[in-house]
Parts: structure tokens; C-alpha cells; sequence
């Protein structure tokens, strides 16, 4: 499920023009779901594509601020 809403998320987010105002929208979305559960967002992270983790790359840092966690630091530096 959480998977599926990510993905569903980026889908939208890689449609739009990078300058459509919607794009922080999709940000907001994105940081509200990777900042519930530590865990499931780092497994999700291992599993994604170059292509996903691009446009996740958008939000990291806020993400990083909610989560507040060494673990996802460390997930992000082995990230390709």
C-alpha cells in the first residue's frame, strides 16, 4: 500500500512541468508519507529505481528534518 502511494505520487510529480506551482503539492504529499514510519520509507528506498529516487531526491532533506534519524542518513549516502 504505502509502495503503491509513493508511486503514485511520483507518477503525478513526473508529468507536471517543473515549473507548475502543483509540483509542491506533490513535495508536501511525498515528505507527509516518507516522514510517517522510518522503516517503511527506508524500505522503500532500497527498492527503488534511479528514476524514483531522482524525484525523491526533491524532498530528502525535509524528510530528513522530520525523521530526525542517522539510519536514513546512512540510507541515502548508499544510495546510487
Amino acid at each position: 500500500m504505502f509502495e503503491e502511494k509513493v508511486r503514485a505520487i511520483l507518477g503525478v510529480r513526473a508529468l507536471l512541468d517543473d515549473n507548475d506551482p502543483r509540483i509542491e503539492q506533490k513535495w508536501d504529499e511525498l515528505i507527509n508519507l516518507l516522514s510517517e514510519d522510518e522503516n517503511t520509507t527506508l524500505n522503500f528506498l532500497q527498492i527503488c529505481n534511479k528514476t524514483e529516487i531522482s524525484y525523491l531526491s526533491e524532498v530528502f532533506e525535509e524528510v530528513a528534518y522530520n525523521l530526525q534519524s542517522k539510519k536514513y542518513i546512512d540510507v541515502l549516502y548508499s544510495l546510487d
